[in-house]
């Protein structure tokens, strides 16, 4: 996680406030919004792995989804926990989740794409033994088309696929933008990937 500047995401979200962070987001995000629609989803469980402020599980919330909000940091659960009522915030490190429930869905808008190479099988097992069957993951990180080199890692259609085809079914990767409060939203992926 060093690559973004940060060794400790207790930390930032101590000393920073939410609203000013790069990743965040007040509306749902515009990809996973518009598969929602695409799908005729209106029910069933989410998770928001790495929910940091918590807009996005809000939002789900709102549509009538069932969700939970995860993340590393205490500071960012208990700050989503007064802002948004209608979710289970929990504090968890997917690479050593204490999770027992599955999830229909698990949303993921910056978790995958800060963790080192060593990390990712861990990340995939877990998020695997998260999602019932055939269970869906909304998987949002940066593109290698992204020409500023801050930040997280980078990923090409064919390393999504490469990572993730022996345990998912790749039924979408598109390139689209990372909204959020930078000046220049940074270029990404939107994945869709079904539990095999």
């Amino acid at each position: 996680m060093a690559r973004l500047g940060y060794n400790n995401w207790e930390e930032v979200y101590q000393k920073e406030k939410v609203e000013d962070m790069p990743w965040y987001n007040e509306d749902i995000d515009t990809d996973l919004e518009l598969e929602i629609k695409k799908r005729s989803l209106k029910k069933g469980r989410f998770l928001d792995l790495g929910t940091g402020p918590g807009t996005q599980a809000a939002r789900m919330a709102e549509i009538g989804f069932d969700v939970t909000g995860s993340d590393i940091s205490p500071t960012a659960i208990e700050k989503a926990r007064k802002l948004h009522g209608k979710v289970s915030f929990v504090v968890d490190d997917i690479l050593h989740t204490k999770l027992h429930k599955t999830f229909d869905y698990i949303f993921d808008r910056g978790c995958f794409h800060v963790l080192e190479p060593e990390e990712r099988n861990p990340y995939i097992q877990n998020v695997k033994k998260l999602l019932s069957d055939k269970g869906i993951l909304f998987l949002k990180c940066f593109s290698t088309k992204e020409i500023n080199d801050k930040g997280p890692h980078r990923f090409s259609h064919e390393d999504i696929k490469k990572i993730f085809s022996r345990d998912f079914i790749i039924e979408s990767i598109k390139d689209t933008l990372y909204q959020g409060r930078s000046s220049m939203s940074p270029k990404a992926l939107f994945c869709v990937l079904k539990k095999k």
